[in-house]
């Protein structure tokens, strides 16, 4: 861990987005990486690239601006012309969600196969100029498991209402798991592959990733089976975290606190790492090229 530099790798994870018409750029919100069958996406949600409230369908710009295209700002090289060095910063690129921008057709986003989720993917390639430590795929970052129990601890990690650090680094912002992760939530009137986050987040963090921190005393092979102290042969295991241990787990993606009529609950949801991948394999059903960007 460096004293001067990035202290967490959770932090080079996630990357601000713009959405833009033609009149400019209309909002601004949170992706990131997912690698699923060696290919990497671009994972937001829906109402970012449609600009429409997911549950209500109504436009979410009260002048009715809904995006063509959405502009990612991530890091990448860049050659100094007056020392000859090599230096990164963070670089605006356009990434097409339409193959006809201006009449929005032929999207070129991914929905889920099979209901309607606040997710979706656009395969996307590590540009060469995208240094090798930076955007790493939130599900590659770590192998741990880690019980992901109601009551932890989640941090969602995104820019709240644009808001950035050093040279564009995010913000964690601290939530608590508030329903039984395995159960899906009825919100809107239907029932979503999603569960609840008790936290105090912003505009801009819709399209976050969610990771669960854990501390305590855990399997390792299987975090929600018991362990028994008084097993003769627990002392010699090697998969067992010991009272001390954390590890942070991948566990879904932010889209934003519930619907109106239910929002005085002040959750947010977290829409599974399952529906994620489910969304990620319509890719290989449809056989769609990954997007362009200029």
């Amino acid at each position: 861990m460096p004293e001067n530099g990035v202290r967490s790798t959770y932090s080079q994870a996630p990357f601000k987005i713009s959405m833009h018409d033609l009149g400019g750029e209309i909002s601004t919100g949170t992706a990131f990486h997912y690698l699923h069958n060696e290919t990497r996406f671009i994972v937001t949600n829906w109402h970012n690239l449609t600009g429409k409230d997911f549950f209500s369908g109504d436009n979410l710009n009260k002048s009715g601006r809904t995006p063509l295209w959405i502009e990612v700002h991530t890091a990448s090289w860049q050659s100094s012309t007056t020392n000859h060095t090599r230096n990164f910063g963070i670089v605006s690129r356009r990434v097409e969600i339409y193959g006809d921008p201006e009449a929005q057709l032929d999207k070129l986003w991914l929905e889920h196969p099979h209901q309607r989720c606040d997710v979706v993917a656009i395969a996307h390639p590590k540009p060469d100029q995208e240094p090798e430590f930076m955007h790493n795929s939130v599900n590659m970052i770590s192998g741990a498991r880690v019980p992901v129990l109601p009551g932890e601890l989640a941090f969602v990690i995104g820019f709240p209402r644009g808001l950035q650090t050093g040279f564009g680094l995010p913000i964690w912002k601290s939530t608590f798991i508030a329903s039984e992760p395995f159960y899906n939530v009825d919100v809107g009137g239907r029932r979503v592959p999603a569960f609840f986050l008790d936290g105090y987040t912003r505009q801009g963090m819709s399209g976050s990733p969610v990771f669960a921190r854990f501390r305590g005393m855990w399997d390792a092979k299987d975090p929600y089976k018991a362990i028994d102290l008084d097993d003769p042969d627990f002392w010699y295991r090697d998969d067992v975290n010991i009272f001390g241990s954390e590890a942070t787990e991948f566990i879904g993606i932010y889209s934003g606190r519930i619907p109106e009529s239910e929002g005085e609950a002040a959750l947010g949801l977290c829409w599974t790492k399952d529906a994620i991948a489910q969304v990620c394999s319509a890719h290989f059903r449809k056989g769609l090229p990954v997007a362009s960007h200029q």
